[in-house]
């Protein structure tokens, strides 16, 4: 009975530093990790007036993303979708990307 209760002490002492090694690890390269993540690139946008976009007769702006340096507008409605790519510095419409369906295949 001693040598299980002197193996319990044993092992509880270990598990009692493995975690307290386990957390020194963690707060050593908690600064390290801090310094690696990756930051936007910061755009300088300067105030360009109004600018104005294409939309297609009943289609709605359903999604707006910022990409790299770019701003993407998804949009759909009665026609097929379409993705308009807006230059954030300058705000003119850098070009645009229609979906259209293909005919299926004949067999």
């Amino acid at each position: 009975m001693k040598a299980i209760k002197a193996l319990v002490a044993f092992m509880g002492v270990l598990l009692i530093a493995g975690l307290a090694l386990l957390g020194w690890g963690l707060y050593s390269q908690a600064g390290k990790l801090a310094t690696k993540t990756k930051t936007a690139p910061s755009v300088a946008v300067e105030d360009f007036g109004a600018v104005t976009v294409p939309v297609p007769a009943g289609a709605r702006v359903e999604q707006v993303l910022v990409v790299a340096d770019r701003v993407v507008l998804r949009m759909t409605g009665t026609g097929p979708e379409r993705y308009v790519i807006l230059d954030p510095a300058s705000g003119a419409v850098s070009g645009s990307f229609v979906l259209t369906p293909e005919a299926p295949a004949a067999r």
